[in-house]
């Protein structure tokens, strides 16, 4: 073989050779231009998607916005009940300005349960036992005054007797206040 046929050779080779790349090059072309297109689908099918739920998402606040204002209305109360020495505190205090015959009271914590269950955000309760004998409006007035300053609190129970004097009545009350999460630290 001379230069000029093997001039030819590599010529022929290397014309073969950029022909098979030129056909590779078309084929991954093709392959992203059909994933490209497969991408453009699907993008648009989840910004239809996306709308949707947008929607979706718009009619949950407007039908929660009654909820959400009330809990809003709610939180203050709660966020006053860190720890139970505050909440023994505060019921104290209203017996002491209240200025009625305490004669017995006693606090304790407890696991706060829901039909058995374990209360995640609010999970002790702050039970205070209180004994009095004193007038009867004096009494049915603190009560309606704790509930009006302690919405959360609740009576867990109510035992009403014949006080000591004409006019007095005997209230055994168990008062249950619930403690947030935060007050375990």
């Amino acid at each position: 073989m001379n230069a000029k046929q093997l001039g030819v050779v590599i010529v022929i080779v290397g014309i073969l050779v950029l022909v098979q790349l030129g056909q590779s090059f078309q084929k991954k072309a093709k392959a992203l231009n059909a994933e490209a297109d497969s991408a453009g689908k699907e993008e648009d099918s989840l910004v239809t998607q996306l709308q949707a739920e947008k929607g979706v998402y718009g009619d949950l606040q407007r039908q929660s916005e009654e909820l959400l204002d009330f809990v809003k209305k709610w939180e203050p109360f709660f966020a006053v009940l860190d720890e139970q020495q505050a909440a023994e505190t505060g019921i104290s205090m209203k017996v002491r300005e209240a200025e009625m015959l305490n004669l017995s009271q006693r606090y304790q914590q407890i696991p706060h349960k829901i039909n058995n269950k374990d209360n995640a955000s609010l999970p002790i309760l702050m039970r205070a036992s209180l004994v009095f004998d004193d007038d009867y409006i004096k009494l049915l007035n603190w009560v309606g005054l704790m509930e009006k300053i302690k919405p959360t609190m609740r009576i867990g129970r109510l035992v009403l007797a014949k006080g000591s004097r004409g006019e007095d009545l005997r209230m055994d009350v168990t008062l249950e206040v619930p403690l947030r999460a935060n007050a375990n630290k």
